[in-house]
Order: structure tokens, then sequence, then C-alpha cells
């Protein structure tokens, strides 16, 4: 084959049409395209490809005229690198590696230096660290391995586990990568401390008297005393406070990455399902369980007796739905949970509580402030 391979790399900031930019004036030379790597990472754009002049009759220093050119253009910085292929070894083995747990400096270099330390070369990685969350799946060619793959794997999960990160593993088939689901168990409320404090505070609602109503110690007695205090409100007004509140950016941008990787995303809640419905819409979740506060038909408000049929607090029974319907094995769901004496809001799923509309009805006494208080637990067991 008589090729003329080189590599143009680069980054900038994004903007629509950039590998249209990139491309077409290639295509114009007769040049061909035949790797591209392209990803957009905090608003910057970055690229790789590999481009075979073969049918071109541009010379090398032409062809970085025109990259410069096209660098320009696009307002890109972009290099261009003659490229020698190397021949992969048909006896090749190969891992992929998959890690999940809460966000934390130091793990892309603690895993990096163990794969190093075992001469296992990285050969491609992705990862998203949002909202508290890390997730990184690396495919790695283990053919040099100083260990035996067993011994090695038990060091990695060894490694990772000291961190608090789950090590998942995939040594077969590689490239056809396994279905596997995150789920984010969520006890406390969604509505961030500095918030719910200020919410009070102009509510005239005293601190003592939320954390009487609402033990963490005793989240199912919350629950109940919540619906009571929820007794009559009218449905629609609960819907307004929900569709009032936003998924932050953070969020929205981990569960994107996550299923663009190919994961299930789930939020198992304490929340009433009010909440959860829109939740689920706004983050996109495929999945979002909480307890069902039924409606009552004629009056269209909430009754004050919550369903619990369904108990969010029995995380197996609740997730076998998932388990069956994707042909999952609790295996392939990773759990992240609550710590106590974290941050102020939830690892994974966040909002932002719209307080303003809140105290609008309060004040316009559309809500009294039993029924505040009680859509405050809505959200959740509050945390002070």
């Amino acid at each position: 084959m008589r090729e003329r391979l080189y590599v143009v790399h680069g980054a900038g900031r994004d903007a629509v049409g950039l590998v249209q930019q990139l491309t077409r004036p290639i295509a114009e030379v007769r040049g061909n395209v035949v790797d591209l790597r392209q990803d957009v990472v905090h608003g910057l754009f970055t690229v790789v490809m590999v481009v075979d002049l073969a049918e071109s009759d541009l010379r090398a220093e032409q062809f970085r005229g025109l990259v410069a050119r096209i660098a320009e253009d696009a307002n890109l910085t972009l290099e261009v690198q003659k490229y020698t292929p190397v021949p992969r070894s048909p006896d090749r083995k190969s891992l992929l590696i998959v890690l999940v747990g809460r966000d934390r400096p130091g793990i892309v270099s603690r895993i990096s230096q163990q794969l190093s330390g075992y001469h296992v070369n990285i050969e491609f990685s992705r990862m998203v660290a949002r909202a508290g969350v890390f997730l990184m799946e690396l495919h790695a060619d283990v053919t040099q391995a100083a260990l035996p793959l067993p011994n090695l794997l038990g060091v990695l999960r060894e490694e990772m586990g000291a961190v608090g990160i789950r090590s998942m593993f995939q040594a077969e088939d590689v490239f056809n990568k396994k279905k596997r689901a995150v789920c984010f168990d969520i006890g406390t409320s969604f509505i961030d401390t500095r918030t719910l404090t200020e919410v009070l505070r102009q509510a005239g609602i005293d601190r003592e008297t939320v954390r009487r109503a609402y033990d963490p110690a005793r989240p199912v007695e919350a629950v109940r005393h919540a619906a009571r205090l929820l007794e009559g409100l009218p449905a629609e007004v609960a819907a307004r406070v929900c569709g009032a509140t936003e998924v932050t950016p953070a969020t929205t941008e981990l569960v994107e990455t996550l299923k663009v990787m190919g994961y299930k995303v789930v939020a198992i809640t304490r929340a009433f399902d009010f909440f959860t419905e829109v939740l689920a819409r706004k983050a996109a979740l495929d999945r979002c369980y909480g307890f069902r506060l039924p409606v009552n038909d004629d009056t269209r408000s909430l009754t004050g007796e919550p369903d619990l049929g369904v108990d969010p607090l029995d995380r197996r029974r609740v997730l076998a739905g998932l388990l069956a319907d994707e042909g999952l094995a609790e295996s392939d769901v990773t759990v992240i949970g609550e710590e106590p004496g974290e941050g102020t809001a939830p690892v994974g799923i966040q909002v932002e509580f719209n307080m303003k509309l809140a105290l609008d009805f309060l004040n316009q006494r559309v809500l009294s402030r039993d029924q505040l208080l009680g859509l405050l637990g809505g959200f959740g067991v509050p945390r002070l």
C-alpha cells in the first residue's frame, strides 16, 4: 500500500461546523481522513485525525500550509506530524477497566501509576467527574503485563478500593462493552442546606421544628409526616413549585456523558412522585423512584396518605424491575449513596430549588406554613 500518513491534532473554542471546516479543504485536495477522534470538553474542541495523502499531489510543506490556513480560518491551534503506523501484534490482549465512585483528587494519577508500574499500556480512556461523581473507562493492552491477569485485577481492585472507587473489568470481547447502570441512592433532601435554611428563615419556621418533624433515622415516619402536612394542597401548586426547580449544569453534563458512554442512569429517592416525575424528565434519568402520594380525583388535591407499597428504602426490590427489563445482574449496577456529614447537596443528581416561587405562594397564602413545611419534606428528608 502506498500510504502517506500525517497526524493533525489541536484544540480551540468550540463552534458549530468545525469538523466541516477541518475536513472539507482536505477533501478538496484529495486527502483522505482515515482516523478521527473529536470531543468537546468544557467548551474546548479537541481533535486528532490521521490523513492519507496517497491520492493527493500536495507535498508535506504544502499540506502543512493548508492546515495552517484551516487553523486560522477556524480559530484553532493545529499541528501536523508525519505518521508511521505500528502494526498490532496478533497476540495482543486487551482489557476494559471501569472505575466508578465519588470524585476526589488523584484517582487518575493513582490508576495510571499502577498500570504503568505493571507494564500495562493505556490505549484509550474516557472519564467524567461532575457533581461529586467519578467514572472512567480505560482500554488497556495487557500483553506485556508483569502479573498474571487475576493477580493484576486483584491489585487494581485493592488500590482503587482504598480510595472508595469500585473497579469492574472485561477481558473478553472488550469492544462490545457490557451494559451497566449507575444508581444514585439519595436519602435526604434535594434542596441544598443553604437554600433550605434561607427558606425557613424567610418563612419564620424554626429549625428545631424541622428537625422534630423529619428525623433522618426514621425516614418512613418523616414521609408520613410530610404527607399529613400536604393533605388538601392543590396538586397544581405542588406541580408548579416542582416545575420551577431546575437541574444543575453539572448534573446535566454528568447524565449526558454517562448515557453517551452507554450507562443507564437511575435515582432512588425519599422524595414524593410529584417531584421525582419532574426530576426524571429534566435530568433525563432512565428511572427515578420515590414515594407515591395519591391525588384525590374529585378535589385534585394531595391526600395525606402516601402509598408505601413501593418502598424506595427497599433498594433490591425497587431495582428488580430494572434488572429484569435491561437484562442486568446486580453486579452490573453501581450504587452511589450518601455519607453522613458530607456536602450541602446530594452527590450526582443536584437541583436548584426556586425559593422565590415557594415564598411568593406563602406570602399570597396559596401555601400555609405547614403546607410549605410538608412541601419541603416532599423533596426528601431535609438536612440541617
